[in-house]
């Protein structure tokens, strides 16, 4: 993919990853019924509702409050939808997060368009602006979001595992497998070095993913 040259195009691909992520959540949980969506099958799981609305709540308390003049957070949501983020405030207990039948799933999509309004309307008001500690944000929250696509997954095939009717979130065929030959396959061995080597997101967002959260971010 041809790097930005400038910063408002550097800033219109941000804006473009971060509708296409966020549609992509509302896409995976589509299919499943507003009851669906409500079942937390274990404390360490979490309603599919829980995560659309935890994702949003980072957007919201994160980037627009401190960014966006004149933005007032829906009332209650913090409290309800943070996770581990200790400095950022009171948490509900995350056994409990199937207690919570309010807000609606109506609601939760609610508050998912409203914030994703606000986030485009802030995105396009500084397309020209080169804020690195602000780009550096949104893209926490979206490789957070990413984190929770996958959450949202391992939990609601947990939660719809238990039920005797063996229901299958996504019909159609699985995906194919390729054949795997039998047999050893040899490796060199020896100790190597994995993991990120520099640069990107993590090198911009370190400092502020310790900041935020001293426990694994669900």
């Amino acid at each position: 993919m041809q790097k930005p040259s400038t910063i408002a195009e550097a800033n219109q691909a941000l804006h473009q990853r971060f509708q296409e992520i966020r549609r992509r959540s509302l896409e995976l949980a589509q299919p499943l019924s507003a009851e669906d969506q409500s079942l937390q099958s274990m404390p360490e799981a979490s309603p599919t509702k829980w995560h659309l609305a935890h994702t949003t709540w980072f957007f919201e308390h994160l980037v627009l409050a401190p960014n966006l003049p004149g933005y007032r957070p829906f009332p209650g949501f913090d409290e309800m939808f943070n996770s581990y983020y200790e400095s950022l405030g009171p948490r509900h207990p995350r056994p409990q997060r199937g207690m919570l039948s309010r807000p609606s799933l109506a609601e939760v999509l609610e508050y998912r368009r409203a914030v994703d309004e606000a986030m485009s309307a802030m995105i396009r008001a500084t397309q020209a602006k080169a804020d690195a500690a602000l780009q550096g944000t949104i893209e926490l929250g979206l490789q957070h979001e990413q984190q929770h696509q996958e959450l949202l997954l391992t939990d609601i095939l947990h939660a719809l595992s238990l039920n005797p009717l063996r229901p299958a979130v996504y019909g159609g065929e699985g995906p194919r497998v390729a054949d795997v030959p039998p047999g050893w396959e040899e490796h060199g061995g020896g100790i190597v070095q994995i993991g990120h080597a520099g640069g990107g997101f993590l090198s911009i967002t370190r400092d502020r993913l310790t900041a935020y959260s001293s426990s694994p971010m669900r």
